[in-house]
């Protein structure tokens, strides 16, 4: 919610929280805060403040508490739409439409709180009212480009595909730099284009391998990042996933760009953990380094590049998952949700739009012609938006959306196991934005602490 006024304060102590927060050091302007509110409790412009810095910080639990403070002190309609944002954040749904009514009743001409409340009813199923919502947001800014955007969202939740590309165009236009409706296509022509043959990326470099591979594993766990990422995230991974997973499946890390230790330091990690099959493959990134955005959002999707070569050349289920999880159980149900589909997928809930939708952090892919079809167009479609769009990001779940829906106008679909939330909870996730749960202990009974 960026229409709040900020208030940087005549006195030194809140001009000091404006100008560390203002900078990007949250921690310092988060301590500032509490340091004022030690002193005076009930401070509303810290509590504020406090509120947005949480918010910057994803802590969207402690957000709540400073603008629920802030709220029985002081009402204004942004932070109070900022609450509602928050309780949007955490699946509080009802709790925050209420908030975002009462911000566009305290200030009935507040864009941003029309469009945040098209946010959250789209989340409760009612796409009817959110377009409603955007109606009015469009009278009071046609300059905003969310406005297009959440049109977009709606109107491909609803199946009207032609009409959302032609919103996602708009919003695009308005924006002037790149936004996530820029990745995002449903016409017969882009189909056309990313589900025929196209230019493969150079295959993988195999330089570990331990394990009888001809036994054949129940199947593979598939992680890839770079090596900052390895030692961060990798190394408790591998670690937690010996520990509950040793024999059921074969472990395959994939390194994007690795530096000259790295691999001698994984061959000591998975040593270590005691892990009988395993297989380290490795690739340069196909941008050069100047392109540190490019090279970040091919970090994150290159797996997709070679998953259909990994399904012809294993023969088996693949399970592929972020590396900042942490493995609690065995891993063989969420394959085992997959086992009658071709694809497993992990939907969002609630709903939100084409670029979230489809969560990139588990993805099941059976060794059958319908998966690889698929994922060899989710690569072509990949490969295209990574080239074109310099500063994307979310290019791996784009994809994987609009391919699918893609497949269902156009093609013949996969079938599509969405895995269940229940079956899920084998996994911790950690989040790269989330760098305070680093200190959780989950995390850190695997972690390397030099690395951390």
């Amino acid at each position: 919610m960026n229409d709040e006024p900020v208030k940087s304060g005549a006195d030194g102590a809140l001009g000091e929280i404006a100008r560390l927060a203002q900078a990007g050091e949250l921690t310092r302007a988060r301590a500032q805060c509490e340091a004022l509110l030690a002193v005076s409790p009930e401070h509303a412009d810290a509590l504020m403040w406090l509120g947005n810095i949480a918010m910057e910080q994803f802590r969207w639990e402690d957000a709540i508490v400073a603008f629920d403070q802030l709220l029985r002190i002081r009402v204004d309609p942004w932070s109070l739409g900022n609450l509602g944002v928050c309780y949007w954040k955490v699946g509080h749904l009802d709790e925050a439409e209420y908030c975002l009514r009462g911000a566009v009743e305290l200030k009935p001409a507040f864009t941003r709180a029309h469009v945040s409340l098209a946010y959250v009813l789209h989340a409760l199923g009612r796409f009817d009212d959110a377009l409603a919502q955007l109606e009015i947001a469009a009278k009071l800014d046609a300059g905003e480009p969310q406005v297009p955007m959440r049109r977009g969202c709606t109107l491909a939740a609803l199946g009207r595909y032609d009409e959302a590309q032609q919103a996602f165009a708009e919003s695009t236009r308005l924006a002037g730099r790149f936004t996530y409706p820029r990745l995002i296509r449903f016409d017969r022509a882009t189909f056309d284009a990313v589900s025929g043959a196209a230019e493969a990326p150079p295959l993988p470099c195999t330089v570990l391998q331990s394990g009888e591979q001809a036994s054949g594993p129940h199947h593979v766990t598939l992680i890839s990042c770079n090596p900052p990422y390895v030692r961060k995230y990798g190394f408790p991974f591998i670690r937690s996933f010996a520990e509950r997973n040793r024999d059921a499946s074969l472990l395959h890390l994939h390194i994007y760009d690795p530096d000259a230790t790295i691999v001698d330091e994984v061959a000591q990690v998975l040593v270590r953990s005691g892990l009988g099959r395993y297989a380290v493959t490795v690739e340069s990134c196909p941008f050069p380094e100047r392109a540190i955005q490019q090279r970040k959002a091919y970090y994150a999707c290159g797996r997709l590049m070679h998953l259909p070569y990994w399904l012809d050349s294993y023969r088996c289920p693949i399970l592929s998952l972020d590396v900042d999880f942490i493995v609690e159980s065995a891993l063989d149900g969420l394959v085992d949700a997959a086992q009658q589909c071709d694809v497993g997928l992990n939907l969002r809930d609630p709903l939100d739009s084409p670029w979230l939708d489809v969560i990139a952090n588990i993805i099941v892919a059976n060794p059958t012609p319908a998966a690889r079809r698929y994922f060899a167009a989710v690569k072509n479609y990949a490969l295209h938006f990574l080239r074109r769009e310099p500063d994307a990001w979310l290019v791996d779940q784009s994809a994987l959306y609009c391919v699918l829906k893609m497949l269902e106008r156009y093609g013949e679909p996969p079938k599509v196991a969405w895995i269940p939330g229940a079956t899920q909870a084998c996994l911790w996730h950690i989040g790269h934005a989330y760098d305070h749960l680093l200190n959780d202990p989950r995390f850190r009974k695997y972690a390397d602490n030099r690395a951390v």
